[in-house]
């Protein structure tokens, strides 16, 4: 038996949630889209992709922890399944994050780009070259222009993370 992608109501549906109070339903609805997202056949139209890219960036800075740690894993299969212009959207989102005021967001914003960098496809050049020249001209300004060292080793350890994936692109 076939199943179908996922309906635009379901999504949407799910969308709601996440704007819960209640953090048991924002986890709920952002495990339900990680399932989702996990999936072959699921199909995001242009509204979809940016709707959900918005809320995950925006759960990065939700009070709950369990819900932060959910919506940076969704990252990896999100980035394989939207346009390059969202995934664009999404280091920049996380770059500006690992230079901000708040560490508990840097932190996470971290292993953000890191999850980015693991799950960006090898098959498309174009992008990974595009994420690739952002992530390193921000990184590198985050280097020479902060004074806090454990952001400037984060910083590093993600150019090495990049290095390493995409030494050849860049």
């Amino acid at each position: 038996m076939v199943k179908m992608a996922a309906p635009a109501y379901q999504i949407t549906s799910l969308l709601e949630k996440m704007t819960s109070s209640d953090k048991d339903f924002r986890f709920m609805a952002t495990n339900d889209l990680m399932t989702e997202l996990q999936k072959d056949n699921i199909k995001l139209d242009d509204d979809s992709e940016r709707k959900v890219v918005k809320m995950l960036l925006r759960l990065l800075e939700d009070n709950n922890g369990e819900v932060q740690n959910l919506a940076v894993r969704c990252l990896g299969p999100l980035v394989c399944k939207v346009k390059d212009t969202q995934v664009e959207i999404i280091v920049d989102h996380l770059c500006n994050n690992m230079v901000g005021e708040k560490e508990q967001l840097r932190d996470i914003s971290s292993i953000g780009l890191k999850t980015v960098i693991n799950e960006l496809p090898l098959t498309t050049t174009c992008l990974a070259a595009s994420v690739c020249k952002a992530m390193t001209g921000r990184l590198s300004a985050a280097i020479a222009q902060q004074k806090d060292v454990s952001v400037q080793l984060e910083a590093l350890d993600i150019l090495a993370d990049l290095l390493s994936r995409f030494g050849g692109l860049l």
